[in-house]
């Protein structure tokens, strides 16, 4: 059984004969791969220079595929469905990038929060913009359906080949994702109410000192609400308060107003607590509390906001 170096060694020598001889021109590419937030290394095969401007370019996790291999160590087996995968990803590729649809592309371009830390290998090749320890992503949505959201995340190469400078992207997604992804504002207590018995749901409370949680009826990249200041500004307005941040997960927040009873460091270790026992790492957005001031009408990090003060 080959360990993983060597197996990532020979996949990348095999695949092109495993693909046949109609992509003996094409180029084969390894490299850091970033999938829901986790770092892989991913494998990758390219057409020749003149049509790959035109195909979104299949990645396949390495790392998965050597987990595959461990089950089952058929090496033949593994890279015939490999190959399987990478031809059904280039015509996949072909149909999601005809040239006609790149101005169709603007009206579906959404942004997305992510840590940038724990991203920052990701960021490195993709336009992005900071907002404070988060950075604002792009990306492509593809189509609606019940099962969730198909989406393309928009790289140094795909913004290019749109024509779309950072700056022209992120007033697109501003535009577009309150209106593909419209926010939604429910009592964490309407939430869990199918879960729990009566008895134990918490007790009935003053609607301003309720939790609540702000996602959209995907549940797909909904920690973008903090992005948008008018949505906040509504919410603290409606409950007579400053708001506190919780970031349930790059999908969700969670809101709470802004009260002498509520202390932000037990709050953080709450948020650091959740994301280390039930948040899958490829989700987590931050182990930190943020705060939107309705006087300045700005969200902070809050232990940020206590050191300014």
């Amino acid at each position: 059984m080959l360990d993983y170096e060597e197996f990532k060694k020979n996949v990348a020598a095999d695949l092109i004969s495993s693909m046949g001889e109609e992509y003996e021109s094409y180029e084969v590419r390894t490299m850091p791969y970033v999938k829901r937030g986790r770092k892989l290394d991913g494998i990758s095969i390219c057409p020749p220079d003149k049509t790959q401007a035109r195909t979104v370019l299949p990645t396949v996790s390495l790392n998965e595929l050597y987990e595959e291999y461990l089950k089952d160590p058929d090496y033949e087996d593994v890279m015939d469905n490999l190959a399987c995968m990478m031809r059904n990803g280039l015509q996949t590729g072909k149909k999601l990038l005809p040239e006609t649809d790149y101005k169709k592309a603007k009206d579906k371009i959404i942004f997305q929060l992510v840590n940038t830390k724990s991203n920052a290998q990701m960021l490195e090749g993709i336009p992005h913009r900071s907002f404070l320890d988060l950075s604002v992503i792009y990306r492509w949505v593809i189509d609606f359906s019940n099962g969730g959201v198909a989406s393309v995340l928009i790289t140094d190469e795909l913004s290019e080949l749109m024509g779309l400078s950072e700056e022209e992207l992120y007033n697109c997604s501003k535009e577009n994702t309150a209106g593909l992804l419209p926010p939604v504002l429910r009592d964490i207590r309407d939430l869990i109410s199918d879960l729990i018995s009566e008895e134990e749901l918490m007790p009935d409370m003053p609607r301003n000192q309720r939790m609540y949680v702000v996602t959209n009826r995907y549940n797909f990249c909904g920690a973008n609400a903090m992005l948008y200041e008018e949505i906040l500004h509504d919410i603290s307005r409606e409950l007579n308060s400053d708001l506190f941040i919780l970031p349930a997960s790059v999908n969700e927040l969670i809101l709470l107003t802004a009260s002498e009873d509520k202390d932000p460091e037990a709050l953080a270790r709450i948020v650091t607590e959740i994301n280390e026992c039930d948040v899958d790492e490829s989700d987590r957005l931050s182990d930190c509390v943020y705060y939107y001031s309705a006087s300045t009408r700005r969200v902070y990090i809050t232990s940020e906001r206590k050191a300014e003060s």
